[in-house]
């Protein structure tokens, strides 16, 4: 693989395991040195993450901060000096309808995924204007483009992070920092893998291409938005999901 982000620094958010520890595996392997943020009980399993990276011939290291906490996220800043790429997907879900829906669980979702991502833009991205160069990429969802039952807190989270990647993304375009957004569908993480048996078969049996995505699959399209040849591509959706949502 070509290492055309030697010399840049790319931050993942919630890149201790799943599918943050896949794109900053991609970023490291595209040349760029990687920080690790994830919440401090991740500690353990970021230093496995900051060892891959490591491997594989770039400087990495773990930042543990909640990046739904903007005093956090502003010393984060601060502290780890210079990040030309900001990949925000940190996230949680929480299962759910709106007749039995939850005020905590959307607080609590919506302040992680939308509000942790507003957090995290407005702390970094002043930085790559003034250098006028940034490559900034938000993790949302298939659910946030289209209907999926039970998942309220979580498809008007992913569809917030999608209005945000288009307002800021017109806001940066003239400064060379360009915003993008990959959307997702079902992936072979943690989270998703703790389904029942028989709710993953029905979930299989709905995506076209017929399997989840690995990681890999979709952190190489990070790698893509993270390139010096992707400055003409700002404001867009990646839908890299096997076919669930076209």
């Amino acid at each position: 693989m070509e290492r055309e982000l030697t010399g840049k620094v790319a931050l993942v958010t919630g890149a201790a395991r799943g599918l943050g520890r896949a794109i900053a595996l991609e970023m490291a392997a595209r040349g760029a040195d990687v920080i690790v943020n994830d919440v401090p009980d991740m500690a353990e399993v970021a230093a496995e993450t900051v060892a891959a990276a490591q491997a594989l011939g770039v400087k990495a290291r773990f930042y543990p901060a909640f990046v739904n906490d903007e005093e956090q996220v502003n010393r984060m800043a601060a502290e780890v000096g210079q990040v030309d790429i900001l990949v925000n997907n940190a996230g949680v879900n929480r299962d759910g309808t709106m007749r039995k829906s939850s005020k905590a669980d959307w607080d609590l979702v919506i302040d992680v995924n939308l509000t942790g991502t507003f957090n995290c833009l407005k702390a970094f991205t002043p930085a790559m204007r003034e250098r006028r160069w940034g490559r900034v990429i938000n993790i949302a969802s298939y659910v946030g483009r289209t209907g999926v039952f039970g998942t309220p807190y979580y498809a008007a989270s992913k569809a917030g992070v999608i209005g945000l990647t288009k307002e800021v993304a017109v806001e940066m375009a003239r400064y060379g920092v360009t915003v993008n957004a990959l959307a997702p569908g079902y992936i072979m993480t943690d989270m998703m893998m703790g389904y029942p048996e028989e709710q993953k078969a029905k979930i299989t049996a709905s995506i076209p291409v017929g399997y989840w995505a690995k990681p890999e699959d979709i952190a190489y399209w990070a790698g893509v938005l993270a390139s010096p040849r992707a400055h003409y591509m700002t404001g867009a959706v990646i839908d890299c999901n096997g076919g669930v949502y076209m």
